[in-house]
């Protein structure tokens, strides 16, 4: 080739070398041969398709000073497969090279790699020139061909090239990443929304709800209402029958409720938004429902005599018939609250009591509310009593029938209040052991009576035996033998003087595993009573096999013992039955002469009661004691 645009850098005119040593040395460098010349390597390849030698020649050289590694084909064929294998950052081409069907290489090629990788075309004539523009090619050289600037052009094309490409690559990987952070943003919603084995709303987002719908009526003629619907079989079924058919439970409920929902709102109205109504899961064993209501309509009943009926029929799990035995609570906007949180709990407190009253549903009640408040502060006090030690014991004397001689005292507890009075037994006690307090208080009330039986002995006062009150709660907690060993070994006395009295309903069940306490607790030596005899409904069978050694006649058939000498036929068997089986027979709440005589006559053995004495001190007894009868 004999153009100029083909020469040699060595071979440029005079003038252009003067120029080219005057840039070279404003910039700092020697000037050199472009043989010498080093250039930053791209680390991509420029597929050169070419037959003609000299432009071989050539584009080898100048891509290679550019930083190409450089691949040179002939023919179609090759430069397709040879493409595909380098992917190469740039292709130039001539443009009368054709394939077998006498198509451009470069538009095969154009096609085969499309618009991300560069392709300049060498042209000679108008008519390669017009083809290339046909084809979408506009990167096209015409001789003379002037390698430096198609060389840079072609770098520049190529870096151009990859960095639309890095950039397309980060764009698609910030697409994902974005899609990644919208799924688990979702995810995240759901989760926090929604309870995952029934796809309904959790308590959180029924709470939400519950707020929008108050909204929604508030200042209006509507009223809305809270529903909580408690399944009291649940945990016991899913204890039994494992989480997965509990799951299915669940998820049986959640439709069943859906569907009465459906039934009682009326489709329509919720689907044209005309009504407020939804299900939710709150709890494992509780769904709420809420519906918008007018404040004097039957839907409210409706709704809860659906739901009663449908969740009241037996329940088919893999072959198992299930009975669920609800209860359901209902709480209403603004009659009873004023803020979606208050609806909820007055909703749930209404539940609990219908469970305790044995009754399907019952609507939120102020008074019940209060007591609940009252029993809530009782149980706070109550902490702080056992914390600051303010309970104490007062000992009512336990009097032999036939001598009148003080025998022992039943140790019973008493929490003085700030006024100075007391606060009743009947009151606290029942909470202390609905809160789990009883245990507490238990030890000390056994660890109080055995120091102050030890303290008596000291004195010389006794023996007498000692009466502790044991509820079942206590009987059954973890380790509750070795307490009282301890509190016996702790004070060092007889434990032969240490009676501790068992409700009737706590120990005359036929439990074996109660059974199996007691006899624990009667090889420490203590004394064992049953009291209150005569208030329970167990098996009286039980009684033979029971190791006790006293039998409490409940205070209600003492009353019966009139002035009149009408003896009550049930006291005086019980008081056979006892003697029969052995044991010491006593009486409770004995306030009067006529009744201990027919006590006497009936050959019990001691009694205890304000005939003789209330609870006193400990030495308001002893004195007692030493002043005999």
């Amino acid at each position: 080739m004999s153009d100029e645009s083909s020469r040699r850098p060595d071979e440029i005119g005079e003038e252009t070398r003067r120029f080219m040593t005057v840039i070279e040395a404003l910039t700092g460098r020697e000037s050199n041969d472009s043989d010498d010349v080093q250039t930053e390597s791209l680390d991509s390849t420029a597929l050169l398709v070419c037959r003609d030698k000299s432009v071989q020649k050539w584009a080898v050289r100048w891509f290679q000073h550019a930083g190409f590694r450089t691949a040179v084909v002939t023919d179609a064929a090759d430069a397709l497969e040879t493409a595909r294998a380098l992917e190469p950052a740039v292709i130039v081409v001539e443009a009368w090279l054709k394939n077998a069907i006498r198509q451009p290489v470069f538009k095969e090629l154009l096609d085969d790699n499309g618009p991300d990788t560069p392709i300049f075309v060498l042209s000679a004539s108008a008519g390669d020139t017009k083809a290339a523009l046909d084809a979408g090619i506009f990167d096209i050289a015409r001789k003379p061909y002037d390698w430096q600037l198609l060389s840079r052009r072609a770098k520049a094309a190529a870096t151009h090239a990859r960095q639309e490409a890095d950039l397309r690559k980060t764009r698609e990987s910030l697409e994902s990443a974005l899609a990644v952070a919208d799924h688990a943003r979702e995810q995240l919603h759901t989760s926090v929304s929604f309870e995952p084995v029934t796809g309904l709303p959790n308590r959180s987002k029924f709470l939400d709800l519950l707020g929008r719908g108050i909204k929604s009526v508030a200042g209006g003629q509507n009223a809305l209402v809270a529903m909580v619907v408690g399944l009291n079989r649940f945990n016991q079924i899913a204890e039994a029958l494992g989480q997965h058919k509990s799951d299915q439970v669940a998820s049986s409920t959640a439709q069943t409720l859906t569907a009465c929902l459906q039934v009682v709102a009326d489709a329509a109205t919720l689907d044209h938004g005309l009504r407020t109504a939804s299900v939710a899961r709150i709890a494992p064993g509780r769904f709420a429902m809420m519906m918008t209501c007018a404040p004097d309509s039957d839907e409210v009943d409706a709704l809860r005599r659906e739901a009663l009926e449908r969740l009241s029929q037996p329940v088919e799990v893999d072959g198992q018939t299930l009975f669920l035995s609800p209860c359901v609570g209902a709480a209403l906007y603004p009659r009873d609250v004023s803020d979606a949180t208050q609806l909820l709990l007055k909703a749930e407190s209404a539940m609990r009591d219908a469970r305790a009253s044995g009754v399907q549903f019952r609507y939120h009640d102020v008074n019940i509310e209060a007591d609940g408040a009252r029993k809530l502060q009782i149980e706070h006090r109550l902490h702080g009593a056992i914390e600051k030690s303010e309970l104490q014991l007062a000992y009512q004397p336990l009097v032999d029938v036939a001598s009148d001689r003080i025998v022992g005292c039943e140790a019973l507890l008493r929490w003085p209040q700030a006024d100075g009075s007391f606060l009743s037994p009947a009151e606290f006690v029942p909470i202390a052991e609905s809160s789990g307090l009883m245990v507490r208080i238990g030890e000390f009330v056994l660890d109080t009576a055995c120091q102050q039986l030890a303290a008596w002995q000291e004195r010389g006062i006794g023996p007498i035996r000692v009466s502790v009150n044991v509820s079942k709660c206590q009987l059954v907690s973890d380790g509750f033998p070795q307490m009282v060993e301890r509190c016996i070994r702790r004070h060092d006395i007889d434990p032969g003087l240490v009676d501790l009295e068992l409700n009737e309903r706590g120990v005359l069940s036929g439990s074996d595993d109660l059974h199996g306490r007691l006899h624990a607790l009667k090889q420490l030596g203590v004394s064992l009573s049953i009291d209150d005899f005569g208030t329970g409904e167990a098996a009286i069978a039980y009684l033979k096999d029971l190791p006790v050694d006293v039998l409490k006649i409940d205070r209600s058939y003492v009353m019966e013992l009139n002035s009149a000498g009408n003896e009550s036929a049930i006291t005086s068997a019980m008081v056979a039955l006892g003697q029969k089986l052995n044991l010491t027979v006593v009486a409770e709440g004995v306030e009067t002469r006529e009744q201990l005589s027919a006590l006497r006559a009936m050959g019990c053995d001691q009694y205890q009661g304000f005939y003789c004495s209330p609870a006193v001190g400990p030495d308001a007894l002893v004195e007692m004691i030493r002043k005999g009868p």
